[in-house]
């Protein structure tokens, strides 16, 4: 079996960097222009992106120019949801997001607005059942945009633990029993691609980490390994990260770093080593 491709790269505009990634991965393989695609970022607070807590609108906007561009892409949405619904709708306007999607001709929207289903997990670990929307639920390619960022429970949070801002109503649901319940929560919700924004990282929390530039974009087809080039440019072993081995032992990915086709920027130019959690360190 081919090992998955995972590409980092290097640099300091977010359009060129996102454009090359995906052509290393051959993204255009995975995405047909008449797919129902969905975003799905990482704006956990209201925070601009240089805290390093939330996506850059750049990265968001830089995908769907290559979307329309490269395979002209039409119907698109970017969709997310936080805690609560009008602090959702704040994270939107402090980025720019509805004048961003008005220019690119896509929808925005907040998942608090969108029709909700209640989804059973065969053979779950510990999330027998979850409520998602219906929207992210019927896309027909879903693309996780996180941030590279450290977190409190999870030591890391990016394409995996990004999915968790679609679970609706009660989101701290997921924090018991979390790692189990992220892979749980991706056995229904994979996301056929992920990009992750690593031009300024967090490192040690999730939302009050201190920021590190890190100018680096990772796009992989396989969310598992996707997320395991992302640890690992801060430093952290793959295999010390409990729901990359657990979603790797259900079949959901690969999280060996000797199992995954590294292309791009070398890792061992762009690693920075993050400071870890206090859970972890």
């Amino acid at each position: 079996m081919p090992k998955p491709r995972v590409a980092i790269a290097h640099g300091d505009d977010p359009f060129p960097m996102v454009r090359q990634a995906l052509q290393h991965i051959g993204a255009e393989a995975v995405v047909s222009p008449d797919d129902r695609v969905v975003l799905k970022p990482n704006y956990v607070e209201p925070r601009m992106p240089d805290a390093g807590a939330t996506t850059d609108p750049r990265v968001i906007e830089a995908v769907i120019a290559w979307l329309q561009e490269e395979l002209g892409a039409k119907n698109i949405t970017v969709a997310e949801s936080t805690w609560e619904r009008e602090r959702t709708q704040r994270a939107f306007d402090m980025v720019g997001l509805p004048q961003m999607a008005e220019r690119r001709g896509v929808r925005l929207l907040n998942l608090y607005d969108d029709e909700h289903v209640t989804v059973q997990i065969p053979e779950a670990l510990s999330l027998e059942s979850v409520v998602l929307p219906k929207t992210v639920l019927e896309a027909d390619c879903l693309i996780s945009i996180p941030k590279l960022k450290c977190h409190s429970m999870a030591y890391i949070t990016l394409g995996l633990k990004n999915l968790m801002g679609a679970v609706f109503p009660d989101k701290e649901i997921m924090h018991r029993s979390l790692h189990e319940r992220l892979c749980d929560l991706a056995s229904v919700l994979p996301a056929k691609l992920t990009v992750i924004d690593g031009l300024i990282g967090s490192e040690r929390h999730e939302t009050s980490g201190s920021p590190v530039q890190t100018d680096v974009i990772v796009a992989g087809a396989d969310p598992v390994a996707t997320d395991a080039v992302g640890a690992m440019v801060m430093g952290i072993d793959p295999k010390r990260v409990k729901h990359l081995r657990l979603c790797s032992r259900r079949g959901l990915g690969e999280h060996r770093p000797d199992h995954i086709d590294l292309v791009g920027a070398p890792l061992n130019q762009v690693r920075k080593p993050y400071r870890r959690p206090s859970a972890y360190a």
